[in-house]
């Protein structure tokens, strides 16, 4: 009986142990977004999702959107289903598309997460999303989704 007793509290154990990490796991690849320090309005999901499809290329200042992507793939999986509603695939060839009929230009991107601040620090109308565990500089600002 007692080693029953030991085994089911290992099993409790382990299990709580596995649910702890899949929840790390999943708060880490929640995403925020950052734009330059120029940029001075507020906007929405649906924004994002224009922005990202390249659908809406001025901020309201009529400034010139550029937008950056991080490559990092589960990160990046997780933003475009989250904000833009297409998986991975669907967003590249969306994006080959344009470029193969003349209407676009394939997005700058980065894999890793320092060059992506980088460029939005460096770039005016610029932005991005990150990990929300990442921590941003003064040059650069994150944006809260209306």
């Amino acid at each position: 009986m007692k080693m029953i007793l030991y085994h089911f509290y290992c099993f409790v154990i382990i299990c709580l142990c596995l649910q702890s990490i899949s929840i790390c796991a999943a708060e880490s690849l929640g995403v925020k977004i950052i734009v330059h320090t120029d940029v001075n309005e507020s906007i929405s999901a649906n924004d994002i999702r224009n922005i990202f499809l390249g659908k809406k290329t001025q901020w309201n200042n009529h400034q010139r959107i550029r937008f950056v992507l991080l490559t990092q793939k589960k990160l990046y999986r997780n933003f475009l289903a989250k904000y833009v509603g297409k998986t991975l695939y669907q967003y590249r060839n969306y994006w080959r598309k344009k470029v193969f009929t003349g209407t676009g230009m394939m997005p700058v991107m980065f894999k890793d997460c320092k060059q992506t601040i980088d460029y939005v620090k460096r770039t005016k109308g610029a932005i991005t999303f990150i990990p929300t565990s990442e921590i941003i500089s003064d040059n650069v600002k994150e944006i809260t989704i209306q």
